[in-house]
């Protein structure tokens, strides 16, 4: 095993400017970490959003239930009503998160969140299921406004360099939260008795105490400028939602990450419901008592895999991870078609410990796939307009999830297929895709492969990373092997344009690699270093390295 060190120059300008999509230079304040305040009081606030939807959400289910008479019936009105108001407030959510400050939006959705749940409690007193799933549909349209500004305010708070570690700890605090809400939402439904109306007052303090938690968590979020003031409110929101989509459309690669993370929120949704047909079908479990485990493996998964893929950024949008991800999308849920099934009189035998730690690698894996999109995302979108790219963004998703609750009924009802083939046919899906995200990105998937061999033969020290400037600069390094130039490229914060040996690149595989990092040739010939010192003094005049 070798050890190298890479030792990155002395900054000769200090200035820190993020260019967007649109070539505009925005200025990013450097100080704002992950540990500070403002980032932290953000974790909290959106943990306290999840934690409540779903605590309520499961209240309310079961007493939806009883009052309606079918628990199917139930189940379906409760997931519409949350996820219809991303649908509809889509348009909205993006102008305020344009229009306002992000950080204010947030805090009026906290200070709207708890008149919305003291309503709710009222409901509950009342009995009066229709107005406890309206309830749940207004929280789901808080829930629309908060998320797209938090989206959006992301990359104003912490910088390009932080947005995917940012975006992995958000998700793993919502997975958390998503979590504990399911299940304090039964506990409160127990705790509560018939149709929540014992001690009824439980439910109240745990509702109002994590929302009065979550608002003061509101205050400390980093304060943000409005990104357009400018902007006018239009009443049509479905139009506007019409042009928030083509502006996504307009700018292809945001649309083309969209549409990736909007494949994974379907196949992810069709997942969800198939582990119920799943648990019943295949491994005779306890819908009420242990599909939840499942679940909940599936979830603290996803939290994990989002952690991985903030730490494996290291300080860039690691793109190579999405292709990984699919792949292994892909191989845990075609595998899930292979679990031995249980014992009526067993079932929490070898079945159910093989799904466990399949739904664990499933959510891994997608974890890895989702947060370099969603990063991507934030990062490229025009400062001014990226509320209506998030607007959009999430519209895409949550319609993805609708399609996904039809087409799991059409597999499952019409068809007649077992859980076993839907998740087959879910990992076969994820294939084409995971080829399709290799086309599109294929110096993005050659960089982690040899990333992760180098890792098996070298143990990697870098010392002065942070001394890259963002504008054009020549690193002059010891030449000492063949391997230096590729640990250059593979530690440096910014892709470098390297200068190497024309007759390396005779090898067709050698001469792909090298067209895709883009690397200058130097010939022996006069010409061919002419030729090579313009291309390279070009580079550092367009700001590269």
């Amino acid at each position: 095993m070798s050890e190298t060190t890479a030792d990155l120059p002395t900054p000769v300008d200090t200035l820190a400017v993020d260019f967007d999509a649109g070539g505009t230079a925005t200025t990013i304040n450097r100080n704002k970490g992950l540990l500070s305040v403002g980032f932290l009081g953000l974790v909290a606030t959106q943990f306290c959003v999840a934690l409540i939807d779903n605590m309520f959400r499961w209240l309310i289910v079961p007493i939806g239930s009883e009052l309606i008479g079918s628990s199917e019936l139930a189940l379906s009105i409760g997931a519409a009503c949350f996820i219809v108001p991303f649908l509809i407030f889509a348009a909205p959510a993006g102008f305020l998160a344009d229009r306002f400050s992000k950080r204010n939006v947030m805090v009026a959705c906290k200070a709207v969140e708890m008149a919305v749940l003291c309503l709710g409690i009222a409901a509950i007193l009342l009995q009066n299921v229709y107005v406890m799933f309206v309830v749940l549909f207004l929280l789901g349209g808080q829930s629309t406004m908060f998320i797209t500004s938090k989206l959006g305010g992301i990359p104003e708070m912490v910088g390009t360099k932080k947005i995917a570690a940012a975006n992995g700890i958000i998700n793993m605090a919502s997975m958390g939260a998503i979590i504990i809400g399911t299940i304090l939402g039964g506990v409160l439904y127990d705790l509560t008795g018939p149709l929540g109306l014992k001690n009824w007052w439980i439910s109240a303090a745990a509702l109002l105490g994590a929302s009065g938690a979550g608002f003061l968590a509101s205050l400390t979020i980093t304060p943000m400028e409005s990104a357009n003031p400018s902007r006018r409110f239009t009443p049509d929101i479905a139009g506007q939602t019409v042009r928030d989509l083509r502006l996504l459309w307009s700018a292809r690669p945001l649309f083309l990450a969209a549409a990736a993370s909007t494949f994974f929120w379907t196949l992810g949704m069709i997942s969800q419901l198939n582990i119920y047909l799943f648990a019943d079908e295949s491994l005779h479990l306890d819908l009420n008592r242990d599909v939840g485990v499942l679940l909940g493996v599936l979830t603290v998964g996803v939290g994990i895999g989002a952690v991985l893929a903030g730490i494996c950024s290291r300080g860039k949008i690691e793109l190579g991870l999405v292709p990984l991800g699919a792949a292994g999308i892909a191989a845990a849920a075609m595998l899930m078609a292979f679990v031995p099934g249980g014992a009526e009189n067993q079932p929490l035998g070898a079945g159910f410990y093989c799904s466990c730690a399949l739904l664990f690698a499933l959510g891994v894996a997608a974890g890895l796939y989702d947060i370099p999109l969603q990063s991507f995302l934030q990062d490229r979108s025009p400062a001014q307009s990226r509320g209506s790219i998030m607007a959009a963004y999430n519209f895409m998703t949550f319609s993805g999830m609708l399609v996904a609750s039809g087409l799991f009924w059409l597999l499952s009802s019409p068809l007649g297929l077992s859980a076993r083939a839907i998740f087959f046919i879910g990992g076969l899906a994820a294939l084409p895709v995971t080829l399709l995200i290799i086309g599109h990105l294929p110096f993005q998937t050659a960089r982690l492969a040899t990333r992760l061999l180098i890792g098996l033969f070298y143990r990697v020290r870098v010392e002065g990373v942070e001394n890259v400037p963002e504008c054009g600069a020549l690193l002059v390094a010891n030449h000492v092997s063949w391997v230096d130039g590729v640990l250059l490229g593979l530690t440096s914060p910014r892709h470098p344009r390297l200068i190497a040996y024309a007759e390396y690149f005779n090898n067709p595989w050698l001469n792909w690699f090298g067209r895709l990092g883009r690397i200058i040739p130097i010939g022996a010939t006069r010409k061919s270093m002419v030729d090579s010192i313009r291309a390279a003094r070009g580079a550092l005049q367009n700001g590269e390295l």
